[in-house]
This record gives structure tokens, C-alpha cells and sequence, in this order.
């Protein structure tokens, strides 16, 4: 008996295409849709061997979880622009964006979208709960984490190259002849923001400098302008601060304005994301350039081949990442007496 997987390899089509035509759906062509119809009725093939041959009928949604993390949306520079990424690469595809916002963490509730079985794939962004996760893990849909917090392998995932990020921008402190080096950071229990911290670890390391406790702060993502103060009233302060993210960075920048000093001459900065804030910032920051679009953009084309299980069950993408040098980091091997 002829499945859609079959009547698809003889048009030389996706099953998506065909399950279209056989239901006369308007977004396929005339030609392609009388080519695969003329195929089934040669093979004695019609839309209602579907429910019989057990074969899903295909929603062309892919749904995007996304939790809120006490920000809108809209208010998040990094992952509004993972999801443009990800709306456009749906839209080359002829697919739906349904997009769900979780109100917090601890949801344990599965989206009506996905209950209903509205789409064919979920993308999830940002923090879940560790029972949302083993909840979902247990409905059989295609899912791809982008970013997630923990190192778990529940599920498909797209990850940044954060470790080597954040060594390419320690480096570059390094090479203006910054030793003194603090780490700024939101909770390193985040994967991320680990990885960072092992960039600025291991480069450290590197040139045998020392990783000084007091110059490490770790206490959130939008806590950079309390941090830079402690970092500011210490006896000895820092040439230089990393920053794990840009958010932090800009508020450091505040802090850093609001103590009367400048960047970078009395203090160097440097930032992770790349922001667009970043090269508008005074003086433009120097960071590491996450490619967010292609974040999104790389988890839709992975995804969809789980749909039509073109892949293997576990994918793990690492998205590179690129050192932008601005004006925010003083070449102090030039100002030496």
C-alpha cells in the first residue's frame, strides 16, 4: 500500500507538499498539485487512505515557548532577536509562528497549542522549569532549546560558543596589557553565563594571571551597576571588567560616569551579545558578537527535519561567535612610563 512518504519520493516533493495538494490547499502550485494527484490515482491513492495508514496530518505551525524571565518580550534585546530569526526562517519555509509566553518558570502547565496538537514543533527560549521540561519530554513533538539554562539533554538544542567568546575577549584585554581583570556576571547556576566565566577562567590561566575572588561578581543580569561599585571601592580596582552580557555592561557604564571616571581611560570595558545599544553606547562598546538571527534562524532548520524525522533523535548546535573591538578598552602598554 502507497503512503504520502511514497506518493512525496515519486513527485519528487515534500510529504508536506503532498498532504497540501491532496487536501487542495491554495499555497501549491496548479502543476505540482496535478502532478501529485495524477501520481495517486495511478496508485489508488486518496485522502482518506490518511487516517488509515496512521499518517499525521501536517499543521504548517511551529509553536515558540518562551518565558518571560520578569521581561516582556519586546524589552529584551537578545531574544527578540532570536526570534526574528526564527519568524523569518518560518516564512522561507511556508510555516506559522504560534508564539506562547510563559508568565514564569515554574509553570508547570502545557500550552493549549500544544494539547491541541497545533503545531508540528516547538521551539523553546529561555529559562523552563525543570517539571515543564519533563512534562513536555513525555508528548511525542519534535523540540529544539535554544539557550537553555542547564546542561541537560532533555532535549534538541542550539547553544552559543560562549566559552570561546568569552576567551576571545579576555585575550584581547590581555593583549592591551590588562592583569587586573574583573568578571561580571548573572548567576553563574545559568549555562551560559558558566561557560563565560570559564572563557575568562581559562585565558587567565593562560598567561598565568591570577583570578581574583573579590574581582569576580556574580549576581545577575541586570545588577551591573551595583556590582561595578563594589568592584569601584575596593582598595585596588580593576583596569578592566568583562561584562557576560551587554545589559550589565550599560549599566556598568552608569556606575563607573557616576564615580566621575571615564572609559576607557581610567576604566576598560568590554561587553557578550553585541547588543545593537552596544556600538551606540559612549564610547562604543567593544564585545563579542552573538549572531542572534541565526540563533533562530538555525534552530527552525534543524527542527523541521526532526519533523519529518530527517534526523537523528539528539542535535547539539554551536553557534560561533566573533570579538568586536570598538572604543571602550584602553591600550595601556602604550601608557606605561
Amino acid at each position: 500500500m502507497y503512503t504520502i512518504k511514497d506518493i512525496a519520493k515519486l513527485a519528487n516533493v515534500s510529504q508536506s507538499t503532498v498532504s497540501k495538494a491532496l487536501n487542495d490547499r491554495h499555497d501549491v502550485s496548479l502543476k505540482t498539485k496535478t502532478k501529485i494527484l495524477k501520481i495517486a490515482e495511478k496508485y489508488n491513492f486518496s485522502r482518506h487512505n490518511i487516517s488509515k495508514l496512521n499518517v499525521k496530518t501536517m499543521t504548517e505551525n511551529i509553536g515558540v515557548v518562551f518565558c518571560r524571565e520578569g521581561r516582556p518580550l519586546s524589552g529584551n534585546p537578545f531574544y527578540s532577536r532570536i526570534l526574528e530569526g526564527i519568524e523569518g526562517e518560518l516564512i522561507l519555509n511556508n510555516y506559522n509562528l504560534v508564539l506562547h509566553l510563559l508568565q514564569e518558570r515554574q509553570n508547570g502547565s502545557i500550552p493549549k497549542m500544544i494539547r491541541d496538537k497545533k503545531v508540528d514543533g516547538i521551539i523553546l527560549i529561555g529559562i523552563m522549569s525543570q517539571n515543564f521540561k519533563n512534562i513536555l519530554k513525555n508528548i511525542e513533538i519534535p523540540v529544539m532549546h535554544i539557550d537553555p539554562a542547564a546542561e541537560d539533554t532533555l532535549f534538541n538544542k542550539v547553544t552559543i560558543d560562549n566559552e570561546r567568546g568569552a576567551f576571545l575577549a579576555i585575550q584581547h584585554l590581555i593583549s592591551k596589557g590588562h592583569k587586573e581583570i574583573a568578571f561580571v556576571s548573572g548567576e553563574l547556576k545559568r549555562s551560559s553565563f558558566s561557560c563565560r566565566f570559564n572563557g575568562f577562567k581559562n585565558a587567565m590561566k593562560l598567561h598565568n594571571l591570577p583570578i581574583k575572588e573579590k574581582y569576580v561578581k556574580a549576581e545577575g543580569i541586570e545588577k551591573g551597576y551595583e556590582q561595578v561599585n563594589q568592584l569601584l571601592d575596593l582598595k585596588k580596582r580593576p583596569t578592566a571588567i568583562f561584562f557576560a552580557n551587554d545589559t550589565n555592561a550599560l549599566y556598568g557604564y552608569k556606575a563607573i560616569y557616576d564615580k566621575g571616571l571615564s572609559i576607557p581611560g581610567d576604566i576598560s570595558v568590554v561587553g557578550f551579545d553585541d547588543i545593537s545599544m552596544a556600538k551606540y553606547s559612549s564610547p562604543p562598546l567593544s564585545t563579542v558578537r552573538v549572531y542572534k538571527e541565526e540563533i533562530g534562524s538555525v534552530a527552525v532548520r534543524n527542527l523541521l527535519p526532526l519533523i519529518k524525522k530527517d534526523h537523528p533523535p539528539t542535535l547539539h548546535i554551536l553557534v560561533p561567535t566573533k570579538f568586536i573591538e570598538r572604543e571602550s578598552v584602553k591600550d595601556i602598554t602604550k601608557h606605561k612610563e
